[in-house]
């Protein structure tokens, strides 16, 4: 059902693009992903103290990014903007005890609207700034391999928060250009939870055999056995930007 959901808004989003004429810039972007506060962590020093329901944060240390962004005008000279956008992260983490390697990816859908203010948008060089509200689709694995050989898949929630955006639009040709950017994303601030799950964890480095596991809930909500999680992100983008027409402002 949140599949369905998401390819709904997603279409809606697109066609409510190709309604509008003028007014519309479209952009398509990727880079890298820096995953900080708990959403950044590192596996512990010895296989017999992990236990993946109850780590303190979701053991990732690099990611990469990609999505599109619509702007649309809503002032004649061009400086406001509401904006719509469709953004994907995957984070990884890994860890080598010997007999037994972990793989661990964090995957973060995310479906936004918000504002931005652009300054002189009728040069070539144009800086913006924009605050979004987020609908953050998180979900991932993790996966253990050697002696002891386990899938443990990361339950499927949805969480919400903010995105803070800014960069440069360097506008090259008439209709195109190139743009830069950082966002910073505050992905967990309403919808944190906690749940049980029947999972067990492998203790013994040399057991052999195979293992198989439910899924993995966040559990980013504070509880008397569970610590706050607050699971934030830098993301750099490098990409590519459409003007429909023409923006309102440019010569």
């Amino acid at each position: 059902m949140k599949k369905i959901t998401i390819i709904i808004l997603a279409l809606l989003f697109i066609s409510g693009l190709s309604f509008s004429q003028k007014k519309i810039t479209l952009s398509f972007y990727g880079g890298y992903t820096l995953p900080v506060a708990d959403l950044k962590g590192d596996f512990p020093d010895t296989l017999v103290d992990i236990n993946f329901s109850k780590t303190k944060t979701l053991l990732t240390t690099k990611g990469f990014n990609g999505g599109l962004q619509g702007k649309y005008a809503v002032d004649s000279t061009g400086s406001a903007r509401v904006t719509a956008g469709l953004n994907y992260n995957s984070f990884s983490g890994s860890a080598d005890y010997g007999s037994i390697s972990y793989k661990n990816k964090v995957s973060i859908f995310t479906i936004s609207a918000g504002i931005e203010y652009a300054m002189n948008p009728k040069n070539k060089i144009v800086p913006f700034g924009g605050l979004d509200l987020a609908a953050n689709f998180f979900s991932g694995k993790v996966e253990g391999s050697g002696d002891t050989t386990f899938i443990q898949n990361r339950k499927t929630e949805t969480r919400f928060g903010v995105i803070a955006n800014a960069g440069v639009e360097l506008r090259f040709w008439k209709q195109s250009g190139l743009i830069v950017g950082v966002k910073y994303a505050l992905t967990n601030l309403i919808g944190k939870s906690t749940s049980s799950t029947t999972s067990s964890t492998i203790n013994d480095a040399e057991e052999e055999g195979s293992s198989s596991f439910n899924e993995l809930p966040l559990n980013d909500k504070e509880t008397s056995s569970n610590t706050d999680k607050t699971l934030n992100y830098v993301q750099f983008y490098v990409g590519f930007s459409f003007n429909f027409g023409g923006l309102i402002g440019t010569k």
